[in-house]
């Protein structure tokens, strides 16, 4: 089925504030307004593991998950964020997750957009437990969906000759949800490449919804087999409708409707033509949402995030050497080595997104300082570390001829700096100091596999 009607389609990254609506809490139901349903929690029973544990939020809005490295979400969105969060209550952790958005990504670009589709793919540092898989078969139209947003709820009614036709948006607040729903047909809705389209069907009882404004990047998700597979990312959404076809006069409204007949679709613009009489017989009685079909794009988008699949099948030292290799250096060297011989196991550069091909002067991975009563350390991290098999300590001992270099206890961490660019952080931590006339101090890194390296002080 393909639909072509033009229609009043926004994004839904908009923020549009309604006067005179009820300030409930994102996605539109049929079923209910109440501004806590299926927020915040995920889908259970036959919808369990429908894609909510791949969501995160990418500033005021979501993305998706869709390999150890890489989420994917709405072009029109705009970049400028420096984090992605899995809250606690996508992945059922205890604990936020925070990822930070590598700017290196896609040659410095930060990001890469699939060509002509509304679909952009981010990288983080460090790697991702769990991903979506992709949905690629052309069969989407009359299958279920689960769809995610975090938009608006659903606020006074609209109603015509007596009768409930549908519900204004209420005010954004930012707080996912999921609803379901069925795809009904294609469009190449907004301009913006193959769309899946959904209506908002009266059918009560499995959780009917619409999406609204701050709903963009969100997922639309398709059971296949065993498995649900990210099926789209929300775009945009009927919007605009009034109570007359008059020019200027203010009165339209923002409104989810599943019987909008009589009223007008469109936009109040200078023009004074765009307003259309809704009715079943040219099929815009029922708001719509658009999602960009990730099957249209599957191969595109494939290819950006494979190489981040691939390695995770690498060992820790298998993927070591690969860095080297990037900076030109023949795998095989021994624990320990020193390509650029600076004094500096190429290990420890590793760990610290050091160049190992040429002698830097950036203080070193770690550095100590001697204070009145305390000795202050700083770390260099490479931001992906722990991903990468590395792990580290910082070690202390009295003679260091002897070698009995113990693990220090009772750090305090002082300060933090992030440097996206580098992919580090580097760490300060302070430590009384200790009632002994000379104490030596090392860092030990060790790579999952290998054996121990160190960085003496």
């Amino acid at each position: 089925m393909l639909f072509t009607k033009e229609r009043s389609t926004a994004p839904l990254a908009g923020l549009i504030l309604l006067v005179g609506t009820c300030s409930l809490r994102a996605i539109v139901f049929f079923d209910t307004g109440d501004p806590g349903h299926n927020r915040e929690s995920a889908p259970s029973g036959l919808h369990e593991g429908s894609g909510w544990q791949y969501q995160g939020e990418y500033k005021e809005f979501l993305g998706t998950v869709i390999s150890p490295r890489h989420f994917i979400t709405a072009v029109h969105l705009g970049k400028g964020a420096e984090t992605f969060v899995q809250r606690s209550w996508f992945t059922g952790e205890e604990n936020d997750q925070v990822y930070f958005i590598n700017p290196n990504f896609n040659e410095g670009n930060g990001a890469l957009d699939i060509p002509e589709t509304d679909l952009r793919v981010f990288e983080v540092y460090g790697e991702f437990p769990g991903y979506a898989k992709l949905y690629t078969t052309p069969d989407e139209v009359g299958r279920e969906v689960v769809m995610m947003g975090r938009g608006r709820s659903r606020g006074g009614e609209v109603r015509r000759f007596g009768q409930t036709r549908g519900w204004l948006w209420a005010e954004e607040d930012q707080r996912a949800r999921w609803g379901r729903n069925t795809i009904d047909g294609f469009s190449d809705a907004g301009g913006r490449g193959p769309m899946l389209i959904t209506d908002f069907d009266d059918v009560r009882g499995r959780d009917e919804c619409q999406a609204t404004h701050g709903d963009s990047g969100g997922a639309v998700f398709i059971r296949q087999g065993e498995d649900w597979r990210l099926a789209g990312i929300l775009f945009g959404a009927d919007t605009l409708y009034d109570s007359n076809a008059t020019c200027g006069d203010g009165s339209e409204f923002l409104a989810s409707f599943f019987n909008g007949a009589g009223f007008y679709v469109g936009r109040d613009d200078s023009s004074c033509e765009s307003w259309t009489l809704v009715s079943a017989a040219n099929d815009l009685d029922e708001s719509r949402t658009y999602a960009s079909r990730i099957s249209a794009s599957a191969p595109a988008i494939r290819a950006v995030i494979q190489s981040a699949i691939d390695d995770q099948a690498k060992t820790p030292y298998q993927r070591f050497e690969e860095w080297l290799a990037g900076f030109g250096i023949s795998g095989g060297q021994a624990p320990g080595g020193d390509a650029e011989s600076d004094g500096l196991a190429d290990e420890l550069e590793y760990f610290t997104a050091l160049n190992p091909a040429s002698p830097e002067d950036l203080g070193g991975p770690f550095e100590v300082h001697g204070e009145e009563a305390t000795v202050r350390f700083r770390v260099r991290i490479r931001l992906d570390a722990r991903e990468r098999g590395l792990s580290w300590e910082i070690q202390a001992a009295a003679d260091p001829e002897i070698g009995d270099f113990q693990k220090v206890h009772s750090l305090r961490e002082i300060g933090q700096n992030l440097s996206l660019s580098e992919g580090i952080r580097s760490v300060e931590y302070e430590l009384d100091l200790p009632d002994r006339d000379r104490m030596f101090y090392r860092l030990e890194v060790n790579l999952a596999g290998e054996e121990s390296l160190q960085n003496r002080e």
